[in-house]
């Protein structure tokens, strides 16, 4: 098992720039208020940082990714990893799972994804891409457990970093552990705190027991996009070394930001992306050292769906 590093980290930050959105930073402070930075990656091109991991893997398999490749997704992984097949003229085959988002479906298929909907949810889909990969000889992109992922993940907190690197406690949503292992790979001896719905604990639960639990059942407004279900073996080994913890949220705490993110910023994002910032609006940051960088990762998303 190939641990990323940060030295991973490093070479994909420069492997990635030319393609890339550098997304911005806004700063949040109020009269008596911790200060408080947003990480804007639901500007990224493809909607999320998911595209970071995703080129980062595909130029990793260079002239064996030329035939295609096949992943799984619930929707962010699969648009980012249809958008660098985009850029780099690979084909692309994405497994969804049934009850996907549209707007995420379609927007997969904008960026010229050959969609494959399959029933159940994403182990079902994680299973047809598999087993569509073994058949074919198409390299599988794993979603979130695969080293040039982690390593392209955690070029956002990378960026995030240089731009304010007075930056002392590093918050990321939590799925399958891709994000989070990046941003610890990235943060050096800062602290990061990774953030979970309530319904899917995937993270939080394999710290507990010591190792990658499968939960039998995720409920979440957030599930589409943090409801991996189970940690990876390489997510979960760099998380346990360095993530200082999990936090949990409610998905009224997660849609009570992302209103708040339109009403206040006129910024649209997803609830998954909305999750760190919701641990933040919870008080649960309050002891950590300041100021504290979040990363809004993700805005693929009816924006008609938003409601007080």
């Amino acid at each position: 098992m190939h641990l990323p590093t940060p030295a991973d980290v490093a070479e994909a930050a420069a492997r990635l720039a030319p393609w890339i959105r550098r997304t911005p930073i806004l700063r949040l402070q109020g009269p008596g208020a911790r200060p408080v930075v947003l990480k804007l990656e639901g500007l990224q091109r493809s909607g999320s940082f998911k595209l970071r991991g995703a080129l980062n893997k595909l130029m990793a398999l260079g002239e064996d990714a030329r035939g295609g490749v096949v992943t799984a997704s619930g929707g962010n992984h699969g648009l980012g990893v249809a958008w660098a097949g985009f850029l780099l003229g690979v084909p692309v085959r994405v497994f969804v799972p049934e009850g996907a988002p549209a707007v995420k479906v379609e927007a997969i298929e904008r960026a010229g994804g050959d969609v494959r909907l399959v029933p159940g949810g994403y182990p079902e889909a994680n299973l047809a891409a598999r087993n569509t990969a073994a058949s074919t000889g198409m390299p599988y992109v794993h979603a979130y457990d695969d080293a040039a992922v982690i390593a392209g993940q955690g070029t956002a907190i990378a960026e995030l970093l240089e731009d304010v690197p007075e930056v002392n406690t590093v918050v990321v949503a939590v799925g399958g552990g891709g994000l989070a292992a990046g941003a610890v790979l990235a943060a050096g001896s800062r602290r990061v705190v990774g953030v979970e719905p309530y319904g899917a604990a995937t993270m939080h639960e394999a710290l507990r027991a010591g190792r990658p639990v499968r939960l039998n059942h995720l409920e979440s407004v957030a599930a589409d996009a943090l409801g991996a279900g189970q940690a990876g073996e390489l997510t979960y080994a760099v998380c346990a070394d360095g993530l200082d913890r999990v936090e949990l949220v409610s998905d009224e705490a997660i849609l009570g930001v992302r209103q708040w993110l339109w009403d206040h910023a006129r910024l649209v994002y997803e609830p998954g992306g909305c999750a760190a910032l919701a641990a933040l609006a919870q008080g649960l940051l309050d002891d950590d050292p300041g100021p504290i960088g979040v990363l809004l990762c993700g805005s693929n998303t009816d924006p008609g769906n938003l409601r007080r």
